[in-house]
């Protein structure tokens, strides 16, 4: 295993303290934010290190994708079982996820790689900064605000792999 996708791993090992910090309530939510801040940083890390030793491989985008949406919806449902954010959110991003995976799993039966694009980076960018304003205890309408935003762009997200996708076939 190459160095990008170990620390691509490193972020689904990390889900799992953060989930279990965000569970235990408020007064361990810097530690999750800290963990969940060095869990994030490795998905720009991972990418750069893979393209500047030419260490990119089908494999670790599918890791890198997959290792986003363990991260990123572990926190969520975590919040979600604490009460801070709504079941309608967290369902929508979790189905949209599970339906671009299985997208990919599909198009990968047929040796096709559907890499990220630019909606899928600012999806993950949205979700990350939408996880960090919520551990911060920020303004109210901030996290409204973010939570709309990241439900808009993850399902225009979702129908843009689906054309994407559908078009390879």
């Amino acid at each position: 295993m190459n160095i990008p996708n170990l620390l691509s791993f490193s972020r689904i090992i990390l889900a799992i303290p953060i989930f279990i910090l965000t569970v235990f309530g408020e007064q361990f939510y810097t530690a999750a934010l800290v963990l969940f801040i060095i869990a994030s940083l490795t998905d720009w890390l991972d990418g750069y290190v893979a393209r500047k030793t030419g260490q990119v491989t089908d494999i670790g985008k599918f890791f890198d994708q997959i290792s986003d949406k363990i991260l990123i919806n572990s926190v969520f449902i975590a919040m979600l079982g604490v009460g801070i954010l709504p079941a309608w959110f967290v369902a929508i991003i979790v189905s949209r996820d599970t339906f671009v995976s299985g997208l990919r799993m599909a198009a990968a039966n047929k040796n096709i790689v559907v890499p990220a694009d630019k909606f899928g980076k600012l999806k993950t960018v949205l979700e990350i900064a939408l996880i960090i304003v919520i551990y911060l205890m920020l303004w109210n309408f901030l996290i409204t605000t973010l939570i709309y935003l990241t439900v808009i762009i993850s399902l225009l997200s979702g129908v843009n792999y689906t054309v994407k996708t559908a078009k390879q076939f």
